[in-house]
């Protein structure tokens, strides 16, 4: 029983493997790819130094870092899959692939990289928004903390090939990223820029190899009879599959929020957690406000933003409307009334004028408190 079972999860594997390889691969391309080569990148923030066919990279003061590929006029269609592999990434290392249009140079498309097993990854570029016509650059871009080094092995890309393709499905399978506020409501298990996610995967995987199972039963039916146990079986091993997935990537998980937040109080857990640039911006404001019980009115267009900064200014008076207008009416405004405006949002401030403007309402009269990447506060003359 176990040996058959064996065979049709083999089989099935096998199956599901030549299925990917032949029904999901993007046509076959000619076009040679780009290799990396550290000699010939241009780098444009931050120091480089090369180390045989690896450039060491020292972000700079603001923990910045731009690497360009020095090749020029790339056709997006003729290449189908990235491979970017860092050495020993540094923690907290934001990584983003940016490129831009050769018809609109000036508009550059980006996306960030979720997965934080960066020694390999390997990205299908189908599935990457803006990935068409004539790259006029391609570039990695960094962010983490000032003078911080890293090491990239390589940064190629590639014409559509099987094994590519088999190894942007492994990269995606295997790939770990943190969890973010929607996965309170969600988790698909994958990735933004993921062809395939794991439960069709498993779903076809199951399905195959319960095909394989009736062959072999067609195949050896002077020998083999057919038992509910072996189908038991072959189900209970895709769950366990599919599960081992999610252990894995529950294990990266736990030990991510042990090395961010053990040993720390509340206050330094807030600092360092998903909320932190909106936990710092609200407070670094309260000390800045001037009465013991002012009021302060949160606006913004995103309503997760706009909640979370509402909170973190309890227990002040803090107004925050999630269905109506974002301000109340100007006569229940008051002078010495605090407006926080988080990004996004409609209200814009004009520092010449000292103004706030809301849609279809008269500009208020204020004055500036504080400016951030965040949002802006003022108070209401």
């Amino acid at each position: 029983m176990l040996r058959i079972t064996a065979l049709s999860l083999l089989l099935g594997a096998l199956a599901l493997t030549i299925g990917l390889a032949l029904f999901f691969t993007p046509a076959e391309q000619q076009t040679p790819p780009l290799r990396w080569e550290a000699s010939s990148a241009k780098v444009l923030l931050g120091t480089p130094t090369i180390i045989d066919t690896e450039l060491q990279l020292e972000l700079d003061g603001a923990g910045a870092g731009l690497v360009s590929l020095a090749e020029t006029d790339i056709e997006a269609d003729d290449f189908s899959f990235i491979h970017l592999a860092l050495e020993e990434p540094v923690e907290s290392l934001h990584v983003t692939i940016v490129w831009t249009d050769a018809q609109e140079p000036q508009v550059s498309h980006s996306y960030k990289l979720e997965n934080y097993l960066r020694q390999s990854i390997w990205l299908a570029t189908d599935e990457l928004r803006g990935w068409s016509g004539e790259l006029d650059t391609l570039s990695l871009s960094f962010q983490g903390k000032a003078d911080d080094t890293l090491v990239i092995k390589d940064f190629s890309i590639f014409p559509a090939s099987t094994t590519y393709q088999l190894l942007a499905i492994y990269s995606d399978l295997t790939g770990y990223a943190p969890w973010n506020t929607a996965a309170m409501n969600t988790y698909t298990g994958a990735f933004n820029a993921s062809s395939f996610y794991p439960i069709a995967l498993a779903v076809a995987f199951l399905a195959l190899s319960l095909a394989a199972y009736r062959l072999l039963l067609f195949m050896l039916r002077t020998r083999l009879r057919f038992s509910w146990s072996v189908v038991a079986l072959i189900f209970l091993s895709n769950w366990v599959i599919l599960d081992m997935l999610w252990q894995y990537r529950l294990l990266h998980q736990l030990a991510d929020t042990h090395r961010v937040f053990s040993g720390k109080n509340t206050e330094q857990r807030l600092a360092v957690g998903p909320d932190a640039e909106l936990y710092n911006f609200a407070s670094s404001v309260k000390p800045l406000l001037e009465s013991t019980n002012p009021r302060i009115f949160v606006t913004s267009d995103d309503n997760y933003s706009g909640m979370r900064t509402a909170y973190y200014f309890f227990p002040l008076n803090v107004h925050w409307s999630l269905y109506g207008p974002p301000l109340p009416h100007r006569k229940f405004l008051r002078r010495g009334d605090y407006i926080v405006l988080i990004n996004p949002t409609n209200m814009t401030f004009d520092p010449k004028r000292s103004q706030v403007k809301a849609p279809k309402r008269r500009e208020l009269d204020v004055e500036l408190v504080l400016s951030a990447p965040s949002g802006t506060v003022v108070q209401l003359k």
